[in-house]
């Protein structure tokens, strides 16, 4: 902006002054102030009262470097640690307050206000994690460490969309002087501003994604957040045009698995063609080259690139990059036992995030392991339809662990014990109510056979079969594949054969059954002629 930004004015008042006010009036009693580039000026203008000012010479290693220098000032005093950001003057203080009280009362290690379900700031979380921000580096904050507690994540809904608001250029600062000049509320403008956000991130049966919003939305973040919640999507990116056409390189969208979508890569047909190979794409867990073009395309197919045909009247070409992200899957490991450690071990390199389920457990001695357990009663909650779960406890809670496993929406059960000892877990289940079906899916013995000996050698059989699973077994859950298939949303154009959403505007009838069309051009071709569309079997 020119200036340092904590000094930009701010409905009459500095930037740093109206964040330390607020919290100030939520209550939090110590404040600690990390400041980097014009220090100096900010020491002396800013009222920083009782606070703890400290100067942070790396401050242009990025934002990551000012965070660990500010965490390591109170890590060994406080218990949490509320991160909040200088360029958020609109945050109430009684969300702050909020905030504070869900920290101090709840179960979790990280806890995130919510504005119309979308995460905002400012963050708290359990200082116990302040280690883990070693590994965080450049202009990152504290969420560069979320993707391995995503269990230990609690949402905190507030009424307050200035979570979500930051001043990050003097034509934001303008508007929002020149709106509140207008008389416009306050909360009515920041809900407006920080529409952008929330319609984005919203669950489409709530708040249906808008095809056209007011301000560009910011592709790269709402991927680093997605990923974040663990969320599958695809992530579009134009790479070569061929004129005419709406779309230019750089161009990226997001798409989510049930086909809603935000981002611009070209016009209409353009577009459900990328919806359709972006879903094809997050289903086969592998990325592709979508090239959209008049020209029938080539005789020999070439690997890893999709040809579609451009029906659009515009013609030209557009070729674009579809890069599926899938979260991690999760191989969830029950006991302490050299088997479950080799387990742990392993895992990792076969691109798993591993749970560990060991009461007594210690984190340190577990360096490879993303998230231990150690209480038992806790182990539903990590269980779901992409979770991997081996039992290796050595008899010491086979049962207590292997019975929420076998009623969980698991990918793949397994217990490590001799098939004598395995019959006697079993009879234990099916006294504590489960199922003869349920007991079917635990693999035992769990691995392949590779006349395994020693415990690293068991480890490694057993994640043999689990890779064998995951690559060639579905991972949908039994009440998901029993589910009655819905309703496609889908139609197949009749004059161009290309995919449409059954909710177009576009569509004909004839003797009794309603066709959809991509374009008001194929629309009149078929009303000109719908015999030649029909009798051809496009339909």
């Amino acid at each position: 902006m020119g200036r340092p930004k904590a000094l930009v004015a701010v409905q009459g008042a500095r930037m740093l002054d109206r964040v330390l006010a607020n919290v100030r009036a939520a209550g939090i009693p110590d404040v600690v102030v990390v400041l980097g580039h014009g220090a100096k000026e900010i020491r002396s203008a800013v009222d920083l009262g009782n606070a703890t000012v400290l100067e942070n010479p790396h401050f242009a290693d990025g934002m990551s470097s000012s965070l660990r220098l500010g965490v390591r000032a109170v890590a060994a005093t406080a218990r949490h640690v509320m991160i909040v950001l200088g360029d958020q003057p609109f945050v109430q203080p009684s969300t702050l307050a909020h905030l504070a009280r869900h920290a101090a009362e709840g179960s979790g290690t990280i806890y995130l206000p919510t504005y119309k379900g979308v995460w905002g700031n400012p963050v708290v979380f359990d200082t116990r994690l302040a280690p883990e921000l070693d590994r965080v580096r450049g202009d990152v904050g504290c969420r560069g460490m979320f993707p391995d507690h995503t269990a230990e994540i609690r949402e905190v809904p507030v009424d307050d969309p200035g979570i979500l608001v930051d001043v990050d250029s003097d034509e934001e600062r303008q508007q929002i002087e020149d709106a509140l000049a207008r008389g416009t509320p306050l909360a009515e403008l920041l809900d407006r501003i920080s529409e952008p956000r929330w319609s984005l991130h919203a669950a489409p049966a709530d708040h249906p994604v808008p095809k056209h919003l007011g301000r560009r939305p910011d592709i790269p973040a709402l991927a680093q957040d997605l990923r974040g919640r663990g969320e599958t999507f695809a992530l579009a990116t134009v790479v070569r045009v061929v004129r005419p056409t709406s779309g230019r390189p750089g161009y990226q969208a997001i798409i989510r698995e049930d086909g809603t979508h935000v981002g611009w890569v070209g016009g209409a047909c353009t577009e459900d063609l990328l919806v359709a190979e972006a879903r094809a794409a997050m289903a086969a867990g592998s990325p592709r080259l979508l090239r959209v073009s008049p020209d029938p395309g080539p005789e020999l197919p070439e690997e890893g690139v999709v040809h579609r045909a451009m029906t659009c009247q515009s013609g030209g070409t557009v070729e674009i990059f579809i890069e599926p992200n899938r979260p991690k899957p999760t191989l969830l490991i029950a006991g302490d036992s050299p088997v479950a450690t080799s387990l742990a071990t392993l895992a990792p390199v076969l691109g798993f995030r591993v749970v560990l389920v060991a009461p007594g457990a210690e984190s340190s001695e577990l360096p490879d392991v993303d998230e231990l357990v150690r209480d038992l009663e806790q182990l539903p909650r990590h269980l779901s339809p992409t979770t991997y779960a081996v039992v290796a406890s050595m008899g010491k809670y086979d049962e207590s662990a292997l019975g929420p496993i076998v009623r969980g929406p698991v990918a793949f059960a397994g217990l490590v014990a001799s098939r004598k000892r395995a019959e006697s877990v079993f009879a234990t289940l099916r006294e504590d109510g489960a199922t003869d079906a349920e007991i079917a899916r635990v693999r035992n013995p769990v691995g392949l056979d590779i006349a395994a000996s020693t415990p690293e050698e068991i480890a490694l059989s057993v994640l043999a079969e689990v890779t064998r699973a995951r690559r060639t077994e579905p991972t949908a859950s039994p009440a998901e594949a029993a589910a009655t298939p819905p309703v496609p949303s889908e139609a197949v154009d009749p004059v161009c054969g290309m995919t449409v959403e059954r909710s177009t505007p576009l569509t004909a009838g004839r003797a009794g059954a309603t066709y959809y069309f991509c374009s008001e051009a194929c629309r009149r071709k078929f009303l000109r002629a719908p015999a030649t569309y029909l009798a051809a079997g496009s339909a």
